[in-house]
C-alpha cells in the first residue's frame, strides 16, 4: 500500500484525541506513535513537513560524542540505543560511516582524553549491533597512527598530528526523505497531516481559574481559509518556537527557549573526492566543524550562535559561512587549497530548540546577547523536556521542549505514554513497540537494504531510467520506487532526468499526487534532492514548474510567477552569505 499523503484540509472538522503543532520530526513522531496507539490524531505545519531545523541538520543520527565533554551520560546512552533503532527500521536511507577525531599536540580536551571519550561512547553502544545485518553493523573504534591517518585524510595538516581515533556513526542520508517517510507511516497508522497550515491559537473556555484548551483555530496558507481544529488534547511541537506558540494565551506557563542557529555549507569535495571519512576538525581556537563527504561533496558544520527574534532572523550570514571556512582551513595541510566563499555552493540554517538552564528566570524572560543562555548553547544539554500545563492552570495542553533528530522516536514514545496516563487515559489503545517498526519505504525491518536496492534500480533502468538516476531513486524512495517505474511505463517522458544523473520528472508527479507537495520549494528542497545539491537556475525551476502545473491548476503564468519568486527567494538568501551580493 502507497500512503498517500493528499494534504486532507476539509478533515481538518472532525473530532480528534490528540492536535499536534508542528511538522518537524518531533512532531512527526509524534503522530505516528499517537496513530499507532489507536488515538484519533491531527498535525498541522504551517510551512512544509521538515522544512525548518530538521532539514538543516549535520546529517547523522548520532549519540552525539562531544556531549560527553558535559557529561551528558544520559542523553549519550538515550541516542545511542535510538540510533540503532532509527538505523533498522530505515536501512535504505542511513549508511554507516566512519568519523576521524585527529590528535594534535596541542588538541583540547588532550589526545589521550579524546580517547577516552571515544572508549567510552563504544562502551554506551554496547548493544549497537543488536539485530543488525551486516552492512549496519558497527565496529569498535580504533588507533590510527599520523601515517595510517594522513593517507586517510591527506588534506590534514600533519604539523604536531600525533594520530587520530577512528569510531562509526550512522549517515542520515536525506533527513528530509527520511522524516517524510516517517509522516507517510504516520499517514498509513491513520493520522491526519496537513502541511502549510498554521497554529493562529487556541480554543479555550474558563472553567474556574483554569483555561481549558478544546482545540486549535488555524488558517490554511495557501488559499486564506480559516479552520477550527477539535480536539481533546493538543501537543505543541513547534520546536524552537514553542514558546512564542503559547504566546496567545495571555498566561505564564513555564517555557522557556535558547535559540542556538546552527549552519552548515556545501563545498567543492576536499581530498578531491578521495576521502570517504567524517572528519571532527578542531581548530587551536577551540572551534570545531565536522566536515563530511556527501553526494561528491564535503558538507561542513555546524556553527552555534545564540539568537533572538522570530523565523525571519534564521538565515545564515557572512559571518557564519566565514567562521565555517576559517575553521576548516586552520586543520588543513598546505597540499589543499583552502576553502573560499566561492567554493561554497548552497548553506543551510535550522535553530536548535534548547532548554533554557536559567531557572532563576521569570516566566516572560526572554534570551539576551548577553545572558546565561546566549554563553551556554554550545554546552547547553540536548535532553527533551515536557511541559505539562496543567500546573500553570492550563488543561488539555502540552508543550515538548529540547530534543534532537535522534532521540525524536522516544520523545514521542514518552509523550503518548503520558496523555494515555493522564488527559486520555480512557481511550482505547492499541499494543504497538514502533522500536521494531519499519518507516515507509523500508524494504524491511533490519535487513541488508543493498540487495533489495539493487533490484529496484534495475527494475528502475529496465522501465527506462538513466543508471544513475535510478540507483538515486531506489535509494531515495524504497519501496515506493515501483510507483516512479509505473509511471515511467505509462509515460517514459517523465524518465527524463531534472539535472544528469539526478531526479526524474516522475518523482514531481509523486512529489504532487502522493507526497503533498504544494510550492516549489515543496518539491525541489524536500521530495527531490536537487534542491539540496546545487543552486538551482531559473531553468531547473520552471522545468520542475512545468512537469507539477497540471497536477497543481497552474496555467503558463502562474508557472512564471511561481518560478520568479522561488528564484528571487533563493537569490535573497544566498546575498546574506556571499561575498558579493547576488542580484
Amino acid at each position: 500500500m502507497n500512503p498517500v499523503l493528499s494534504r486532507p484540509v476539509e478533515r481538518l472538522g472532525e473530532q480528534f484525541d490528540v492536535a499536534v503543532i508542528g511538522g518537524g520530526i518531533t512532531g512527526v513522531s509524534v503522530a505516528r506513535e499517537a496513530a499507532l496507539r489507536g488515538l484519533r490524531t491531527v498535525l498541522i505545519e504551517r510551512n512544509d513537513f521538515g522544512s525548518g531545523t530538521s532539514s538543516a541538520t549535520t546529517k547523522y543520527i548520532h549519540g552525539g560524542i562531544r556531549y560527553l565533554e558535559q557529561y551528558d551520560v544520559g542523553v549519550v546512552r538515550e541516542s545511542l540505543r535510538e540510533r540503532r533503532i532509527l538505523a533498522l527500521g530505515a536501512p535504505h536511507l542511513v549508511e554507516q560511516t566512519r568519523f576521524i577525531m585527529p590528535g594534535w599536540r596541542w588538541s583540547k580536551p588532550r589526545t589521550p582524553l579524546l580517547g577516552a571519550g571515544v572508549l567510552l561512547y563504544d562502551l554506551l553502544a554496547f548493544d549497537r549491533n543488536r539485530d543488525a545485518p551486516e552492512g549496519l553493523r558497527i565496529p569498535h573504534p580504533k588507533w590510527l597512527s599520523k601515517g595510517e591517518l594522513l593517507a586517510a585524510v591527506p588534506w590534514l595538516d600533519a604539523t604536531d598530528l600525533q594520530g587520530g581515533f577512528a569510531y562509526h556513526d550512522t549517515l542520515n542520508l536525506h533527513p528530509e526523505r527520511l522524516l517524510l517517510a516517517y509522516a507517510q507511516s504516520a499517514a498509513a497508522a491513520g493520522a491526519v497531516l496537513v502541511n502549510h497550515v498554521g497554529a493562529e491559537g487556541f480554543v479555550s473556555e474558563i472553567r474556574g481559574e483554569d483555561l481549558v484548551v478544546t482545540g486549535l483555530r488555524a488558517v490554511d496558507l495557501l488559499d486564506g481559509g480559516r479552520h477550527e481544529i477539535r480536539a481533546d488534547v493538543v501537543v505543541n511541537a513547534a520546536g524552537p518556537w514553542i514558546d512564542k506558540m503559547l504566546e496567545p494565551l495571555g498566561r505564564a506557563t513555564g517555557v522557556a527557549v535558547a535559540r542556538s542557529k546552527g549552519v552548515h555549507v556545501l563545498t567543492r569535495p576536499l581530498g578531491g573526492g578521495r576521502v570517504t571519512d567524517a572528519v571532527f576538525a578542531r581548530a587551536k581556537s577551540g572551534r570545531h566543524v565536522i566536515v563530511s563527504p556527501w553526494m561528491g561533496k564535503s558538507f561542513i558544520g555546524p556553527t552555534d550562535t545564540p539568537i533572538e527574534g522570530d523565523e525571519a532572523a534564521v538565515v545564515a550570514d557572512r559571518d557564519d559561512v566565514r567562521s565555517i571556512l576559517e575553521t576548516v582551513n586552520s586543520t588543513m595541510s598546505d597540499v589543499e587549497r583552502p576553502l573560499t566563499f566561492d567554493d561554497v555552493e548552497l548553506t543551510t540554517v535550522g535553530v536548535r530548540p534548547l532548554i533554557r538552564l536559567d531557572e532563576s528566570a521569570d516566566d516572560d524572560a526572554t534570551v539576551d546577547g548577553d545572558g546565561p543562555a546566549s554563553e551556554s548553547t554550545y554546552t547547553a544539554s540536548r535532553r527533551h523536556e515536557l511541559y505539562h500545563h496543567v500546573d500553570r492552570g492550563i488543561r488539555n495542553l502540552w508543550s515538548i521542549g529540547g530534543g534532537k533528530w535522534t532521540t525524536a522516536r522516544a520523545t514521542a514514545e514518552e509523550m503518548v505514554d503520558a496523555l494515555f496516563e493522564n488527559e486520555l487515559g480512557d481511550r482505547p489503545r492499541r499494543d504497538h513497540d514502533s522500536r521494531q517498526l519499519p518507516a515507509w519505504g523500508a524494504f524491511a525491518w533490519a535487513e541488508d537494504a543493498e540487495p533489495f536496492l539493487m533490484d529496484s534500480g534495475a527494475r528502475l533502468v529496465e522501465a527506462g531510467l538513466d543508471p544513475r538516476s535510478a540507483e538515486l531513486v531506489a535509494r531515495l524512495h524504497g519501496t515506493g520506487a515501483e510507483r516512479i517505474a509505473e509511471l515511467v511505463e505509462a509515460d517514459p517522458t517523465l524518465a527524463r532526468p531534472i539535472v544528469e544523473g539526478g531526479d526524474v520528472a516522475a518523482q514531481v508527479v509523486v512529489a504532487v499526487v502522493d507526497e503533498a507537495a504544494r510550492t516549489l520549494s515543496d518539491i525541489v528542497d524536500r521530495r527531490l534532492v536537487v534542491g539540496t545539491l546545487r543552486a538551482l537556475d531559473v531553468d531547473i525551476l520552471r522545468t520542475v514548474a512545468s512537469i507539477a502545473a497540471p497536477l497543481l491548476g497552474w496555467d503558463d503564468e502562474r508557472v512564471e510567477r511561481e518560478v520568479a519568486t522561488e528564484s528571487a527567494r533563493r537569490a535573497a538568501l544566498a546575498s546574506q552569505w556571499r561575498d558579493v551580493p547576488v542580484h
